[in-house]
């Protein structure tokens, strides 16, 4: 750091991937969020609950972050420690410390979001829900001193950004160690609280027990997010050039919370796929008898125009030239011998025995062998049925 520095036009080396990061992440959580939002409203129809309000109020932080993100990019984030003025790196400071108060925010926001909802889920259950408290406690505990220790981290509050003032500041190194570690163990606890109710349960499929897994076990991807930051800026902490590697510290910051909010929401997402893939389903249904049909059709258009076409067929007759077609055959109707009353006629009964004959009738009754109650009259001349 030199007073004559040469900055160049910022933002500038790492701090472009914070800028581009911080202006596209924020959009794809959006849509995330929106779609949490539209599966309550619409497709659950449920009333909002606190995880709800906790997730709406977790994407005004995620928004302030990245607008800071992005701004503390045109104060010096991601340049080399050389290109710092004194001035460009008290400004650098300021704003770190100021988008690190709604980094803390965020990640208590779609932590607290995520164990609400395990147990909405599984709360019936006493031991899961006793896990669950201890973890909420456990994380909102350290992030609150977390968010203690970037605020009044110096005194006076403004050695932060201004190293000359006298007084005091507490080991930062240690303290962003410590809480880089707490973040990626409640993350992976928060990731493996449902996994152990879930395959406790009894599903008809397997596989319907790994897709929930799966829908309420994505936490563990901001778990990995978080891994990868804590490591990033744990070695930032540790060398000279901080302020280069701070760029892709913080990038991985901004995906940190991003990346769990839109676990928070994707976890919710169940009856929403459910919806999709049963309209797939009748859609790809519809297009194969479709297709089907189209193809039948085209099948018998195809034969019917062969048949025109060759001479000396019709519908499977052949005929030589010069010799006349032999007439269609004749049906005839040959009556068949009857026993019954209908003698002479085309129709004939045959005598049924079922158990609702009547043997009690007298031999003089030409019907007694019959059972009249199932019979139906006909009348040769119109072949009705009465």
């Amino acid at each position: 750091m030199s007073a004559n520095a040469v900055v160049p036009e910022l933002p500038a080396e790492n701090g472009i991937h914070v800028w581009r990061t911080a202006v596209v992440m924020p959009f794809i959580t959006f849509s995330f969020v929106v779609a949490r939002f539209y599966c309550r409203a619409y497709i659950v129809r449920r009333s909002w609950t606190i995880d709800d309000y906790i997730v709406a109020a977790t994407m005004v932080t995620i928004i302030a972050h990245a607008v800071l993100m992005a701004n503390a990019t045109y104060h010096g984030m991601g340049l080399h420690i050389w290109q710092f003025t004194p001035e460009l790196n008290s400004e650098y400071y300021l704003w770190i410390g100021i988008s690190s108060q709604f980094y803390v925010l965020s990640l208590a926001g779609f932590k607290s979001a995520l164990v609400l909802l395990y147990l909405q889920i599984f709360g019936v259950n006493k031991k899961f829900r006793i896990a669950c408290y201890i973890t909420l406690f456990y994380t909102l505990g350290y992030l609150f001193c977390n968010l203690l220790t970037e605020f009044l981290g110096c005194s006076p509050i403004a050695k932060k950004w201004h190293s000359n003032l006298p007084g005091h500041c507490i080991n930062t190194v240690a303290a962003n160690i410590a809480y880089g570690a707490g973040h990626m163990t409640s993350d992976l606890i928060i990731g493996i609280l449902p996994l152990a109710m879930i395959w406790r349960l009894q599903f008809p499929t397997t596989k319907q027990k790994i897709g929930l897994s799966l829908a309420l076990g994505c936490g563990l991807v901001a778990w990995a997010v978080a891994c990868v930051r804590w490591a990033i800026s744990t070695y930032n902490m540790l060398i000279y050039d901080r302020p280069w590697w701070a760029g892709i510290s913080f990038t991985f910051s901004i995906l940190e919370v991003n990346t769990g909010l839109i676990c928070a929401c994707a976890a919710t997402f169940s009856p929403l796929f459910n919806v999709f893939s049963n309209r797939v389903r009748n859609w790809t249904s519809r297009a194969s008898m479709s297709w089907h049909h189209s193809t039948r059709k085209a099948s018998v258009s195809w034969r019917s125009t062969r048949d025109d076409k060759e001479p000396g067929t019709s519908r499977g007759r052949m005929s030589l030239p010069g010799m006349p077609m032999p007439p269609p055959p004749v049906h005839t109707i040959h009556p068949l011998p009857s026993n019954d009353s209908l003698e002479g006629s085309c129709y004939s009964m045959e005598p049924i025995v079922t158990s609702n004959a009547r043997p009690g009738h007298s031999s003089d009754d030409e019907f007694a062998q019959f059972d009249l109650q199932g019979l139906q009259a006909l009348h040769p001349d119109d072949r009705g049925i009465v």
